[in-house]
């Protein structure tokens, strides 16, 4: 099974991933960030340049075969912690995915626009920062989505937001079967 964790930039979707990996027996964290820097950063700016990852096509390829190797050759949970705007985004993941009979779920990491900039803050980045500049983008086009299963972070840690995701997947944590 792959997880997509979703949500703002400084939402918590890292930190989130790192949380169910250690209560998860079984777990990987996928990096789709490297994969886009990799990508980027190997094409000529003038020939082929995206402000987001989401503007590669090649982006969308090199996930999902890279996840499909992974997922034929794992059997446990894949987390990927990452941020997407555009609407068709995650289906560029999971319908081609699930034709390949992989399942994959969007979880969605909520949080207040407020704590989102403090987050940011916290992590050593500026007021003007490319993740400041696209907090509002990310909540509006995040409060659009369908068949996500949302989680709110706002008062919540970390140990509480991996247990929701766990309940709510019905995923087991060490071990033990999940709870109904």
């Amino acid at each position: 099974m792959i997880v997509w964790i979703d949500g703002a930039y400084g939402a918590g979707k890292s930190t989130l991933a790192e949380q169910l990996h250690r209560l998860l027996p079984n777990s990987f964290v996928f990096d789709a960030e490297s994969v886009g820097n990799a990508v980027r950063d190997n094409m000529p700016h003038e020939v082929y340049y995206c402000e987001i990852f989401e503007g590669y096509d090649l982006w969308f390829q090199v996930c999902r075969e890279l996840l499909a190797a992974l997922t034929a050759r794992f059997d446990g949970v894949v987390l990927v912690p990452m941020t997407l705007i555009r609407q068709d985004s995650f289906a560029k993941f999971a319908v081609p995915l699930r034709e390949r009979g992989i399942e994959i779920v969007h979880v969605l990491l909520e949080s207040s626009k407020e704590l989102i900039h403090d987050r940011i803050l916290e992590r050593g980045e500026d007021e003007d920062c490319w993740c400041m500049r696209h907090i509002d983008d990310c909540l509006s086009a995040q409060r659009r989505y369908k068949d996500v299963v949302r989680i709110s972070s706002l008062g919540q840690t970390a140990d509480e937001l991996a247990g929701e995701v766990i309940q709510a997947l019905g995923l087991s944590c060490k071990g033990e079967p999940a709870s109904p």
